[in-house]
């Protein structure tokens, strides 16, 4: 039963993600059929709607999918004293060096879509200033980077978990 319930918060996270990173794109792509006039760095652009709506689509989903994946994955940070870090197992190092690039890909991710939705919030005012090319799309690829990163996370804090358990009652087995 766990290894279906393993299966199904693997697909919900890769199909969240995955759903995140194709609004992040589409979004570029509406944005992109807004008019535009660029002169050296400065760029002016007629706000498009439909790009912040997808923008903020996808900077929620992304968001969703990472509280998703770090609640059922629990904490499989390693404590940072010597003696524990070095007592716990590989998949407990490889979930807690997942953790953190998850962590790292979504907050990059969510300030490239945010910063590339926000442009678009206004309703018909054009906005001038340095160029900001590929935000949106650049955050939606990194929401399948992000989805590859909570797998390994998810897996690996799974299997910890399992030796742990596995640890716990062999030795419960030996005092009785």
């Amino acid at each position: 039963m766990a290894r279906v319930e393993a299966v199904v918060v693997c697909l919900l996270i890769v199909a969240m993600d995955a759903a995140a990173g194709v609004l992040g794109i589409y979004a570029e792509k509406a944005q992109n059929q807004g008019r535009h006039l660029r002169i050296l760095f400065i760029e002016c652009r007629q706000p498009v709607r439909q790009a912040y709506k997808l923008g903020v689509a996808a900077a929620a989903v992304l968001a969703a999918s990472h509280a998703i994946a770090n609640i059922v994955g629990g904490c499989a940070c390693v404590c940072c004293s010597g003696d524990k870090l070095r007592r716990s197992s590989p998949n407990r190092h490889m979930a807690s060096f997942a953790l953190v690039l998850t962590w790292m890909v979504l907050i990059v991710g969510l300030a490239l879509l945010i910063l590339g939705a926000l442009p678009n919030s206004k309703k018909s005012m054009a906005h001038c200033g340095v160029m900001r090319h590929n935000f949106l799309s650049i955050g939606g690829i990194l929401c399948f980077v992000h989805a590859l990163f909570c797998l390994v996370y998810y897996v690996s804090a799974n299997a910890a978990a399992r030796e742990e358990s596995g640890r716990g009652s062999k030795a419960v087995g030996v005092r009785t």
